[in-house]
């Protein structure tokens, strides 16, 4: 392999190159020799195997500025060696693709902005641990199912309002209040196979009629 050092030309010239071996550095085919290269902090994309790139060959070494052509259907990877921002001064930033879009990082991903905006058909949420700190939730939906092994809540005032309710408890059903207020239009039905009513100091029942066995 020819050094750097020993190219024909003492001053800095531009050259097209094929890539052989990718690794800490870069092994570039020349025209007349094979040499160690490095890429260009402006070659966002990463060359691979048989890359066909664009080199500046300086005495002080071969820098790869661009990758001009690859592999057909290999896919285009953009890779730095240490922090990318990507930044729009007063303007937009659009990441688009025909088919999907994925986000990941090896650690956290963050989003952060004064709206946060997501519009899907179909969407689906795999969390193991999720925290959620907000001042106000509204909801619209037509229909909610909710499968649990167990559910806490702890509120200062909770109301519900719906045409209908059903509640169905296989074991237990406890109340538990400083004052319970069960008022209905129409008819209050108790049905068990027993009954007790119990209070300390008063029981009144009141009624224009009462029925008892």
């Amino acid at each position: 392999m020819t050094a750097v050092k020993k190219l024909a030309r003492p001053e800095a010239y531009l050259e097209t190159g094929s890539v052989e071996r990718v690794g800490a550095t870069l092994l570039v085919r020349l025209a007349s020799s094979s040499c160690e290269a490095r890429r260009a902090k402006s070659c966002l994309v990463a060359p691979e195997a048989g890359d066909k790139v664009l080199c500046a060959i300086e005495p002080e070494g071969v820098y790869v500025l661009a990758v001009l052509d690859g592999r057909d259907g290999a896919p285009t990877k953009l890779a730095t060696d240490g922090d990318l921002e990507v930044q729009a001064r007063g303007g937009r930033i659009a990441v688009c693709a025909s088919e999907r879009v994925d986000i990941v990082g090896a650690r956290e991903v963050a989003i952060t902005g004064a709206e946060v905006h997501v519009r899907a058909k179909k969407g689906a949420i795999a969390i193991d641990e999720l925290g959620f700190f907000g001042r106000l939730v509204q909801a619209e939906v037509t229909k909610i199912a909710l499968v649990a092994q167990e559910a806490d809540t702890i509120l200062t005032r909770l109301t519900h309002r719906a045409k209908r309710v059903f509640r169905f408890v296989e074991e237990i059903d406890q109340t538990r209040a400083g004052t319970v207020d069960l008022r209905a239009q129409d008819l209050i039905g108790i049905r068990g196979e027993n009954a007790i009513i119990s209070a300390r100091v008063l029981a009144k029942v009141d009624g224009e009629q009462i029925h008892l066995g």
